[in-house]
């Protein structure tokens, strides 16, 4: 329930804060006074698409803050759902406060319970706390898609579940039938595309590619090269380590450990040390060993470095082909599977239509029985309130239509009434007169029950076209919703308005040369004042009594 909304600065609206009450609450004015603005910035505050001509001329941003109590079963839910992760860091215990401010520049920024948030998450709390009807919202009853998700609120059990099934299947079978066509349409091309690549693959498998031999033979090009400075380098390295005039890093380290030997006989502590030396000395004959012997298998090969350089040639001429020729070949070697396996995919993608379609047939005939159901369902409950609302005589029904199978089922419907008996039914989109509408969409309203519980709904005007005793009637059933959801209605008739737990005025006026508009909630004479007003556009003692009248009998 929405127990209080504050506007500054948008449009006509200067500064703005209004305390709602539970039940029916009515807003009423003159006509362009701007009682539709709080229902704008009500929508915008829900996550409407905002516009930066809302924004006051002259104001630098607009703001729009209002306080919702949030039913306490759901209320937990409906944050998580919302919010996420944030829902967390939210405290709606003494109310959630919902806030959006909207520059000139057409930007804005949202914010529940002081935390920052997308808008697109004061749109799905605006989907579940509020229920907007306008006159351009009660046209979309006569919309064949609008007609269907009302019924399909009626469905229960089963029935529901396979709605939702439907067309998630739906979408799965239609995904494999569109693969299907392609690769059947495809065929043609993608045996083309399997002969270029069997090419590839054995052009690649021929050369006998592989980015270790690539960079042995980089080695050993490098060494065939510079044959005689490895000579050089590694012969004057053997001589360092040991000559024939002796002096090379193994005979100085030879006569080191016969030295710390001879010490040994006076000092055992030297017998690591000794024993380090001895190892060295290990090491070094070694190393020396095996310089030799490289410098004696070193020599020049022509022919080796003329094969080396050439297979070299020809795998960078593969990998500016290909690029990374290993990956390139199992990507290749994969395509060329699949391409190959045209068949079993064909088959494969075949199989999954055959068992979907048998599915959606199964999930279809659940659906059509259960919507069935669900308009009787759902016609009794409109029957019922159309009675209340001075439509007595007229009867109306949904009536299930065969048509195209689609991701919604195989069927739509279409809403029908019959004004007097005897009359033939027609649909109600070219039937019904715009009072007749707005009563059937009420009606419709009152018989559904997807709005949270304590949530609130909002009429702008949807009560046109009609009066004297059909508008008493409306007005009654607007408290009667009430009575159950909160209830905001923008209205011209003194009839609903008279219903009203809480009665808004919106009023225009100048101030310091500028044209604002003002909000006041009224009661006593005030009150009475508006309801004098509104019954015969002047305020005297006839229009008072009359209003007078109105009100006591309520």
């Amino acid at each position: 329930m929405l127990t209080e909304i504050s506007v500054k600065n948008v449009a006509l609206i200067e500064e703005a804060t209004l305390e709602l009450s539970p039940g029916l609450n009515a807003i009423t004015g003159e006509t362009g006074a701007g009682k539709t603005l709080l229902a704008t910035a009500l929508q915008l505050l829900l996550g409407g698409r905002a516009r930066s001509e809302a924004v006051r001329a002259g104001a630098e941003k607009a703001t729009i803050e209002g306080t919702f109590v949030l039913p306490e079963e759901t209320g937990p839910e409906l944050l998580a759902e919302a919010l996420g992760d944030l829902a967390e860091e939210v405290d709606a215990e003494d109310g959630l406060v919902l806030r959006r401010t909207l520059t000139g520049e057409g930007r804005s920024r949202c914010f529940v319970g002081g935390v920052s948030v997308p808008v697109r998450a004061l749109g799905t709390l605006g989907e579940r706390l509020v229920s907007y009807h306008s006159q351009r919202e009660q046209a979309k009853l006569t919309e064949p898609a609008e007609q269907l998700a009302i019924l399909d609120d009626f469905l229960t059990g089963k029935a529901s579940k396979a709605r939702q099934d439907h067309e998630d299947v739906w979408r799965s079978v239609e995904a494999a039938r569109r693969e299907l066509a392609e690769v059947r349409a495809t065929g043609e091309a993608r045996l083309r595309e399997a002969d270029f690549l069997r090419f590839q693959v054995s052009e690649l498998e021929a050369a006998g590619y592989s980015s270790q031999e690539a960079e042995d033979l980089a080695r050993e090009r490098d060494r065939l090269r510079n044959v005689t400075d490895l000579q050089q380098a590694a012969a004057a390295a053997a001589a360092f380590l040991s000559s024939e005039e002796g002096g090379g890093a193994v005979d100085s380290v030879a006569s080191a450990a016969g030295e710390l030997e001879t010490a040994l006989r006076f000092d055992a502590g030297l017998s690591g040390l000794l024993e380090r030396l001895g190892g060295l000395s290990a090491e070094l004959e070694d190393v020396l060993y095996e310089l030799r012997s490289y410098v004696e298998e070193l020599e020049a090969d022509p022919g080796r470095l003329e094969t080396v350089e050439d297979r070299i040639a020809a795998m960078r001429a593969l990998e500016r082909k290909y690029g990374d020729v290993e990956g390139y070949l199992d990507d290749a070697r994969a395509r060329l599977a699949r391409l190959e396996n045209l068949d079993e995919e064909t088959g494969g993608l075949q199989a999954r239509v055959a068992d979907g379609e048998r599915r959606l047939a199964g999930l279809a005939g659940t659906l059509s029985a259960g919507r069935a159901k669900a308009a009787a369902r759902l016609a009794k409950k409109v029957q019922e309130n159309l009675s209340g609302l001075n439509l007595g005589r007229t009867e109306f029904r949904a009536r299930l239509v065969p048509a195209e199978a689609g991701p919604t089922g195989r069927e739509r419907v279409e809403f029908e009434i019959r004004p007097n008996p005897g009359e033939p039914e027609l649909p109600v989109r070219r039937y019904a007169s715009g009072g007749e509408l707005s009563r059937i969409m009420l009606a419709i309203r009152l018989a559904q029950e997807r709005v949270e519980p304590g949530a609130t709904y909002v009429f702008d005007e949807v009560d046109a076209g009609i009066g004297g005793e059909t508008a008493t009637a409306v007005g009654a059933k607007l408290r009667q919703l009430g009575m159950r959801n909160q209830v905001l209605t923008i209205t011209h008739l003194p009839q609903i308005a008279s219903e009203a737990a809480s009665h808004v005025v919106v009023a225009k006026e100048e101030a310091q040369g500028r044209t604002i508009t003002r909000i006041t909630r009224v009661s006593g004479d005030e009150r009475l004042k508006e309801m004098a007003r509104m019954l015969s556009g002047r305020i005297d003692e006839a229009s008072l009594a009359h209003a007078s009248e109105l009100l006591t009998h309520k």
